[in-house]
């Protein structure tokens, strides 16, 4: 597992899909795969000696746990981002998979943590 510190907005969660803002100068929700993407693994923290500081840990390959941004079919498929969350668009050859669900495991819906592994 790979992660770095990244400084992010503040309404960053564990599972949103991150990429960086060169207008705000920090990682903001991803709107679609076209830069680098960074998974949250946990919410964002403020820094205690910069008040209105934020960061968080930002896992860039492997396995990790990404919140859907729609329901995700039991199969899986190919990772495409909207709104700092995945969904399945086997259209487009990714960067990442959503896994297949497990078996005898709850549909996966909307805001859910899904598991994906990004190349």
């Amino acid at each position: 597992m790979s992660w770095i510190k990244l400084k992010c907005a503040s309404d960053i969660l564990k599972g949103d899909v991150l990429a960086y803002d060169a207008n705000s100068n920090y990682y903001v929700k991803a709107s679609n795969m076209n830069t680098p993407v960074y998974v949250a693994m946990n919410d964002a923290i403020e820094n205690a000696n910069t008040p209105g500081t934020y960061y968080v840990k930002g896992q860039v390959q492997g396995q990790v746990l990404a919140k859907a941004s729609r329901d995700i079919a039991e199969n899986g498929g190919f990772i495409a981002v909207e709104n700092g969350g995945v969904y399945v668009d086997n259209n487009m050859n990714s960067c990442g998979i959503i896994w297949h669900n497990f078996i005898d495991a709850s549909p996966r819906v909307a805001g859910d943590l899904v598991t994906i592994t990004l190349r």
